[in-house]
């Protein structure tokens, strides 16, 4: 993996421009629940589609997308460094995170890595029921630092999305994968 070009948001502002280079699109609801795309437009492809698709009317959504004509890459955070204001403060008083990313993969797959263990599992049971292939091991996507931007929620705790290439390229799947997570975080809060 390639060293991001800036190490936090504030770096990453000075030298960007907000709706130029870059945009942040919110949908707050009050929930208690957040999915985020913290490398959403070009920087990961579709990962914002994934994350919107998996919130729907039910969920708060927030997307930090590159919008540049070339080089979206240059505006990744590392999760653990991803500390954009907004999205902070709306994942602080939400109590479940869920960060949808993406990976280069060939195969068609998902990588679910975070703290929040009970979820990961329920998750995993749900995509598995709709035909998605979960990674077995997951050593590189895992996700555990404290300070990864999925674990930044009230409880300490989320869970992390890693959509292979592969699954990202079929949006038959995609859009399967984002309803069952949708099914199982709406399941999860009652």
């Amino acid at each position: 993996m390639a060293k991001d070009t800036y190490n936090s948001f504030n770096e990453l502002k000075i030298h960007e421009a907000l709706n130029k280079d870059y945009k942040i699109s919110i949908r707050d609801i009050k929930s208690p629940l957040t999915v985020i795309a913290p490398h959403g437009g070009n920087i990961e492809p579709r990962t914002s589609y994934v994350a919107n698709s998996i919130a729907g009317n039910e969920f708060n959504c927030y997307c930090f997308e590159g919008i540049k004509v070339s080089n979206n890459g240059s505006l990744h955070i590392t999760s653990h460094n991803f500390d954009e204001p907004q999205a902070l403060k709306l994942i602080a008083r939400s109590e479940t995170v869920v960060s949808v990313h993406a990976c280069t993969d060939k195969e068609t797959l998902v990588y679910l890595g975070g703290l929040d263990e009970t979820l990961i599992r329920a998750i995993a049971k749900g995509l598995k029921a709709a035909g998605i292939m979960v990674a077995k091991q997951n050593s590189k996507y895992r996700g555990v630092n404290p300070k990864n931007i999925c674990n930044r929620g009230a409880t300490g705790k989320g869970v992390q999305l890693e959509i292979s290439r592969g699954l990202r390229d079929d949006l038959k799947k995609v859009q399967f994968l984002a309803e069952s997570v949708h099914m199982v975080l709406a399941e999860f809060l009652k």
